[in-house]
């Protein structure tokens, strides 16, 4: 698990708001939960959160009514994904919630393999915060931006490589293969102290040791999205390495 997004969540029926909580803590433990929807409206006005589940039919204010305010005021949320958690499974409910301003509709019960195809979906395109890594990697090569640059290309190098053979080894049940190679890139991300990219390795190894096969498919989806996020940004990062008017 890992805290680099935030979510909200608000339903009205204790069962169902854990049950989420619980599913969507296989991707971030960075969760707050709303009782219904006047709470979690409270709560969209303190702060920014990188996704939005709410419950359709909550008291006070149902998640219509969240979404309206949301898109329909100035506010922390208001570019922030939601998506509208119904039981009805009709057509009708959910072009209501589109048009109410959420984003996305899941019908009850809400299943793993759908949360996953939504944040990615959602989370593909997002940016990498090139300083950071840029800036780890500086300071463990004593701001040497050549060294730098060298380290950070190697990585570029060998990440796509280590994430197929990962991936075949998974297609083809070889649990222990798969974390022999996923052990390599731990050590990989140890050094290169990216926490971010380490959490979401350590996930994927603790599910592989558990010789746990589909919470190893899983997690390993969650951190290929991760580390190819960070391959389709290297030009930004190498960027902020060169560039000595950068401070990091």
């Amino acid at each position: 698990m890992t805290n680099d997004f935030s979510i909200l969540i608000a339903d009205d029926n204790e069962i169902n708001l854990w049950l989420l909580r619980e599913q969507l803590e296989y991707w971030t433990t960075n969760i707050t939960s709303a009782k219904d929807g006047r709470e979690a409206w409270q709560l969209l006005q303190e702060r920014r959160y990188d996704f939005i589940f709410l419950d359709v039919n909550m008291p006070f204010l149902s998640g219509f009514d969240v979404a309206a305010n949301l898109r329909g005021t100035e506010n922390y949320n208001r570019q922030t994904p939601a998506v509208a958690v119904t039981a009805h499974a009709q057509n009708q409910q959910q072009e209501r919630a589109i048009a109410a301003g959420f984003n996305e509709c899941l019908v009850k019960p809400v299943r793993l393999y759908q949360l996953e195809q939504l944040l990615v979906r959602w989370r593909q395109h997002e940016a990498v915060n090139a300083e950071y890594y840029a800036g780890q990697l500086l300071r463990k090569a004593q701001h040497n931006r050549q060294l730098s640059q060298v380290l950070m290309g190697k990585l570029f190098e060998q990440l796509p490589g280590l994430i197929l053979d990962i991936e075949r080894a998974l297609d083809n049940g070889l649990l222990q293969q798969a974390w022999e190679l996923n052990h390599k890139l731990h050590g990989t991300f140890c050094f290169y102290d990216f926490a971010d990219c380490l959490a979401v390795v350590e996930n994927l190894q603790k599910a592989l040791a558990q010789a746990d096969a589909e919470l190893a498919r899983q997690r390993f989806n969650t951190m290929k999205i991760k580390l190819i996020r960070l391959l389709d940004n290297q030009d930004q990062v190498l960027k902020c390495l060169s560039d000595d008017d950068v401070i990091l």
